[in-house]
């Protein structure tokens, strides 16, 4: 089970990665604006915040295989529809729909994990968040890959299509055993959203760490447009921040137990600001990007860790706080990317950028 929840985060976030180094040529290929950009990720994240707290909590009480395989499927579809979409105009409501169907993904193999292995539930977290970030570090290249080999953005998503194909394959051939036959009760809901942690780790995920999101789509284009070099190069730049990202995550399954995850979280977020800063306002490439690195290290334990301290709360009913917890993502992941968009088309990204150091 955690190497299919590890998969499933994987491909999931390759997915949302695969719009941030494809930008650029999107926007070129559809003529449209930088608003208009940011709508892709704003749609994302509104069927991921309607979906995504339904499936984790539906995997509580009904078959989690069944839940896993037909949000695949339909990840699948979605991407391939993608791929053949012609016009900003039919590409916007493939998007809304892949978000609405297959979102959940990540969020029912997180509650499955969660259910099964409820001790090891920071390292676990941790290591899912590294196979996540990896996936953030394979969508750049295979963008990259694609444009150098002139076979274009769409290429890379109608691949993408194929690999969650094979994790649909992977899971209907597994077996795994069913949720256990728990009576859903809107007292459980209540008690979730009432806790005083399982609030403050919402809040913590809105505020650090979908900005962070917004971050990441937005950085091909930064790199692009403000440094003024190749998109092949501006896809590498994602790639330089998603390996940082991964090391982040590695070290934060190792240190999690020694530091406490308070600790850990406080000062990395912290050592994050200082390196933003030194991106944004240090000029030379190789200092931005040795900063860019230190970046994706330093906020990398973020995720995993407020993840942690949120789900402990109600071990028997992951599902449910983790479909909380991510709906507080995607709440972020919504109005973030948008404004940064919106905001950049009046002062450009680089101001834009640190309005993300303020929060």
């Amino acid at each position: 089970m955690p190497l299919l929840a590890f998969a499933a985060n994987f491909l999931w976030v390759m997915i949302l990665g695969l719009f941030g180094p494809s930008l650029p040529a999107v926007i070129a290929d559809l003529g449209i604006s930088y608003a208009q950009a940011g709508l892709f990720f704003t749609f994302l994240s509104v069927g991921s915040l309607f979906a995504t707290p339904l499936g984790a909590a539906a995997s509580d009480y009904l078959n989690g295989k069944l839940i896993f395989f037909l949000m695949a499927l339909f990840l699948a579809a979605g991407l391939l529809a993608v791929s053949l979409a012609a016009s900003f105009a039919v590409l916007l409501p493939i998007v809304l729909g892949m978000s609405l169907l297959g979102s959940p993904i990540g969020s029912v193999s997180q509650s499955m994990m969660l259910a099964r292995f409820p001790r090891r539930r920071s390292s676990y977290l941790a290591l899912m968040g590294s196979c996540a970030a990896a996936g953030s570090l394979l969508a750049p290249l295979l963008v990259s890959v694609n444009l150098s080999a002139a076979f274009g953005w769409r290429a890379a998503f109608a691949e993408t299509g194929v690999l969650v194909l094979l994790l649909a394959a992977g899971v209907l051939a597994l077996r795994l055993p069913p949720a256990g036959a728990a009576v859903f009760r809107f007292q459980e809901v209540r008690d979730v959203l009432r806790h005083p942690r399982v609030r403050l780790a919402a809040l913590l995920l809105f505020f650090s760490v979908a900005p962070d999101m917004g971050f990441s789509y937005w950085l091909a284009e930064y790199t692009s447009s403000e440094l003024s070099v190749s998109l092949a190069a501006a896809s590498a730049a994602v790639g330089i921040y998603t390996a940082g990202l991964i090391a982040g995550r590695l070290l934060t399954s190792l240190l999690v137990r020694r530091l406490g995850e308070a600790v850990l979280l406080k000062n990395s977020l912290l050592a994050a600001l200082l390196s933003l800063l030194v991106l944004l306002l240090i000029p030379g490439l190789p200092v931005k990007a040795a900063a860019l690195a230190c970046y994706g290290l330093c906020v990398g334990p973020a995720f995993p860790l407020v993840m942690s301290l949120g789900t402990r709360c109600f071990p028997e009913r992951p599902g449910l706080v983790t479909g909380v917890l991510f709906a507080a993502l995607s709440a972020g992941g919504m109005v973030f990317p948008l404004c940064l968009g919106v905001l950049a088309g009046w002062v450009g990204l680089a101001r834009t950028y640190l309005v993300l150091a303020a929060i």
